[in-house]
């Protein structure tokens, strides 16, 4: 399997003290299986803060791993009952970024797919609140 999708992305983001901010954008990526892991590959964009960085999401069984490269740099592992520090490069410097995953779904069919993640997320080791985000493509 590699084929072209159309990749509607939807993040929301809750802070620690309860402010939310959303984002939705649709772009176009790759899907592709190799050795029983599904990729999803794509361009952010402008809207995501992210614009000239590529993402490449590995989908293996229970786990996930997200990895950035390009004008940002990050690469991100999602397993239940795991938490992960990663260091984060930004244009401001190097942070360290723990992530507490709480939801890990992914379903998908010959013609579609849905992969959901919802994480705790800290920064500096300050909480900086809840993420969630869905990928879903067709």
């Amino acid at each position: 399997m590699d084929k072209k999708i159309l990749l509607t992305i939807k993040g929301n983001h809750i802070s620690a003290d309860g402010e939310q901010h959303s984002i939705e954008f649709v772009t176009e990526g790759r899907l592709f299986q190799k050795d029983g892991v599904h990729y999803i590959e794509y361009e952010e964009s402008a809207i995501s803060g992210k614009e000239g960085t590529k993402t490449l999401i590995a989908i293996d069984n229970n786990s996930v791993s997200m990895e950035r490269t390009g004008t940002s740099f990050s690469h991100l592992f999602f397993e239940p009952g795991k938490s992960y520090v990663n260091n984060l490069m930004t244009p401001y410097g190097i942070l360290q970024m723990g992530i507490i995953p709480t939801r890990i779904k992914y379903e998908y069919n010959e013609e579609q797919g849905r992969l959901d993640l919802v994480y705790q997320m800290a920064i500096d080791g300050k909480t900086a609140g809840t993420n969630e985000l869905t990928f879903f493509y067709k």
